[in-house]
């Protein structure tokens, strides 16, 4: 059952759980489609560290809106595969920052490769009207998407 706020139509409701839905399998058969050993939490690390530059742990923690110690784990875990790296922060001794590695930057750009041609490749396979009405509703889903 879909539950409306105060202001919203039942329209708007059952719009917004339909495309909550498509996303949600669309990206679940772009993670099928396109394998790889990282998990979801430490993609979104290493495009935080990447988005971010030098970045102190308790600050990406905050980004990512998880604990300082999960945080601790995963750029632990990233660090192990070499795909990030910390070093000293000159401002503050006690910290330190965080950046990519070149293979970590090298991962995430064949991440991304991989999944824009799942993607160029589902989007070529629709009919033209559909692909007319996607380009159509682009801004609304980046504004949809923007912070």
């Amino acid at each position: 059952m879909i539950e409306q706020s105060p202001g919203v139509t039942l329209a708007d409701a059952e719009l917004a759980d339909r495309l909550r839905k498509a996303l949600a399998r669309l990206s679940r058969r772009a993670r099928q489609q396109v394998p790889q050993a990282l998990t979801v939490s430490q993609v979104s690390t290493l495009s935080a560290v990447e988005a971010l530059g030098p970045v102190r742990l308790v600050d990406l923690a905050a980004h990512e809106g998880v604990s300082a110690p999960t945080q601790s784990r995963l750029v632990g875990s990233l660090e192990t595969l070499n795909l990030l790296t910390r070093a000293p922060d000159r401002a503050d001794r006690r910290a330190s920052l965080l950046t990519l590695t070149e293979e970590g930057r090298a991962r995430l750009a064949q991440l991304r490769d991989d999944r824009s041609a799942f993607f160029t490749a589902r989007v070529a396979a629709l009919p033209p009207a559909q692909r007319a009405a996607l380009a159509a509703a682009l801004p609304a889903l980046e504004s949809l998407a923007a912070p």
